[in-house]
C-alpha cells in the first residue's frame, strides 16, 4: 500500500492511549512494537496460562492480539473525533503456535471513509527464527467517539 497521510497528526499518542485502555492486552502481556500511519506491530510472550490442551498458545490469545493490531492500524488513519470497532475478521491458522514470543504485524490495505480493510500476519519467534503461524483479514469501522464503556 502506498503511504497514506493520517487525518490526525497525533495518531501515535492516541494509539498508545487507546492501547493502555485495554485491560485484555495487559492481561496477555501484549506490548507495542511499532506504530506508524496505517501500520501497527504488537508482541506478546509465550505464557503457559494461555495454552490449549496440546500446550500450544491458544488461538484466542493471539487472535485477540491480531484484532487489536489490525484495529489500531486502522485507527492511526482516522480523524480525531473517530474511534475504531471491528466489524468482521477471518483468521487462517497456518501452523501450531509454539515459540518464545509472538509478533502481530498489521497494516491497512485499503482505507475508506468509514471502512478500513486490514491484513495482519502473526509470527512465532524462537531466538532469531520467525515463522508465520496465522494470517487475518479484517474490516474495521470508524465511528464517532461518544465516550467509552470505561468512561461510564
Amino acid at each position: 500500500m502506498k503511504k497514506v497521510k493520517p487525518q490526525n497528526q497525533s495518531f501515535e499518542i492516541r494509539g498508545r492511549q487507546g492501547y493502555l485502555a485495554q485491560p485484555m492486552m495487559k492481561a496477555l502481556g501484549v506490548k507495542i512494537e511499532k506504530i506508524e500511519a496505517g501500520e501497527v506491530w504488537l508482541s506478546m510472550p509465550f505464557h503457559k496460562r494461555f495454552t490449549q490442551h496440546h500446550g500450544y498458545l491458544h488461538a484466542g490469545a493471539y487472535t485477540s492480539m491480531m484484532d487489536s493490531a489490525s484495529g489500531f492500524a486502522a485507527f492511526t488513519l482516522m480523524a480525531e473525533d473517530e474511534e475504531v470497532v471491528t466489524t468482521d475478521f477471518k483468521n487462517s491458522f497456518l501452523r501450531p503456535a509454539t515459540g518464545e514470543r509472538f509478533l502481530a504485524k498489521a497494516r491497512v490495505i485499503k482505507p475508506g471513509k468509514t471502512l478500513y480493510f486490514t491484513q495482519c500476519d502473526c509470527f512465532a519467534l524462537e531466538g532469531e527464527k520467525e515463522k508465520i503461524i496465522a494470517q487475518m483479514t479484517a474490516t474495521m469501522m470508524a465511528v464517532k467517539y461518544e465516550g467509552s464503556a470505561a468512561d461510564q
